[in-house]
């Protein structure tokens, strides 16, 4: 009898060590969001809460745990003391957003201290080893849509708040094919500036332009080119934007010019579509900016979630320990303490492959979105509407079922394309003009 109950709490004490060895019930991840981005931090909030009520046990064997700060990004010392709260609590990874004063700062502390940063902000200049881009680059897809149109002199409006990328590839591509560019940067404009600048590109007969800026920006310009009475037949708009469904357009459906733009979500996927009813049924009082479709930045944060999730699980399977027991602490220590198991992360971040609100999700060895299409749509009376699609493999591939763009004076006069695309990033020097 007592043989019997020595094995049994051998046994026992065996199945304890496992269950004390084994990967964490609840996962703790960080989640760091700057200023209005209320409707991603609805997302983000979302995801965990179906991830963690899932009634499939193979796909939630464990929580989510947020440990969420917002951040004042033009205080260095807040984004520091953010970043440095989220570490010592002992995340796994962080969800983050940033802008251009922020990015230096936790892109440094996350390859200082090996900790992944997952982020639907901009893609950053050069390589950073321990952030993974949700966003993908616009510059292929610009170029090529540039290409398609033919144009060799045109106004590119832009400001600096997602860097230097798209004016790079911009003037690079000029200066090879002998294009005519004036480059003008608008950040520090207000609505009267605007309209001056327009009206002199108009008496300068600039009918064509690109417009890479963010959304709240982006709509003020165009609000300004309506009030000008710009938005008329004759014009033509490229949108270096991946929302262009986020983006108010009514009195240029009206007014008849041209307006290219770039769209991300597919709402017309069974997943999207499943993920919409969930999302109106949201109380707007609890989750802000759910009284409007999600924009393709809260996209990108849903899917940021799923992986995550999906990284955490294949960490689960190949039983790879994940603790942060022992150096969870000083993320400021001189010389740096990264985390031991940082890499893993990374490396399994990097390998995950999943369906998401923005199709694919997949990346390459920098952290880089690849292998996904996109829709190409025309903006008609009627609305939006899908004309062919855009991959890194085929490119551009219009499926127009209307007549021929060159025998069809009405569709040329009154339409626009949505493309969207990503390249690799561009790693010459910033050109300036």
């Amino acid at each position: 009898m007592r043989i019997i109950c020595t094995q049994l709490v051998l046994l026992f004490s065996g199945f304890w060590g496992l269950a004390m060895g084994a990967f964490p019930s609840s996962v703790q991840i960080g989640g760091l969001f700057i200023r209005n981005t209320d409707q991603e931090y609805t997302a983000f909030r979302l995801a965990i809460f179906l991830h963690n009520t899932s009634p499939n046990a193979s796909e939630a064997p464990f929580n989510l745990v947020p440990h969420v700060d917002n951040i004042e990004t033009a205080n260095s010392f807040a984004v520091t003391n953010a970043f440095c709260s989220q570490y010592s609590r002992g995340v796994f990874a962080i969800f983050g957003l940033y802008d251009k004063r922020s990015v230096h700062t936790l892109t440094s502390f996350c390859s200082a201290l090996h900790i992944s940063l997952i982020t639907p902000s901009f893609p950053t200049e050069g390589e950073s080893q321990f952030v993974l881009q949700l966003r993908p680059s616009l510059r292929g897809a610009l170029l090529s849509l540039l290409d398609h149109y033919e144009w060799n002199c045109f106004v590119f409006l832009y400001d600096t708040d997602r860097g230097y990328s798209i004016l790079q590839a911009i003037m690079e591509k000029a200066g090879q094919n002998g294009w005519h560019v004036s480059a003008i940067c608008v950040e520090n404009f207000n609505d009267v500036s605007y309209r001056q600048l327009l009206e002199e590109l108009d008496r300068r007969q600039e009918k064509k332009f690109v417009i890479d800026c963010e959304i709240e920006r982006l709509q003020n310009i165009l609000e300004q080119i309506v009030s000008v009475g710009k938005h008329v037949k004759g014009y033509h708009y490229i949108i270096a934007n991946l929302g262009f469904k986020d983006i108010s357009l009514e009195r240029f459906i009206h007014g008849g010019a041209n307006v290219t733009g770039f769209q991300l979500v597919d709402f017309n996927t069974p997943m999207v579509i499943k993920l919409m009813d969930r999302w109106k049924k949201l109380d707007q009082r609890e989750y802000p900016g759910s009284e409007t479709p999600p924009k393709y930045t809260s996209a990108l944060t849903y899917d940021g979630v799923l992986v995550m999730a999906e990284t955490f699980r294949s960490l689960r399977r190949q039983k790879i320990d994940i603790s942060r027991r022992g150096n969870a602490g000083d993320c400021l220590a001189n010389p740096a303490a990264p985390w031991g198991q940082g890499i893993d992360m990374e490396r399994t971040l990097k390998q995950v492959r999943i369906q998401g609100l923005t199709g694919n999700v997949q990346f390459d060895h920098y952290g880089r979105r690849v292998n996904y299409t996109m829709d190409v749509f025309e903006l008609k009376s009627t609305g939006p509407r899908k004309v062919g699609y855009w991959n890194d493999m085929d490119k551009l591939v219009l499926i127009q079922d209307v007549p021929t763009l060159g025998n069809d004076t009405a569709a040329i006069e009154n339409r626009t394309v949505v493309v969207t695309t990503i390249m690799p990033l561009m790693k010459n020097p910033i050109l300036r003009n």
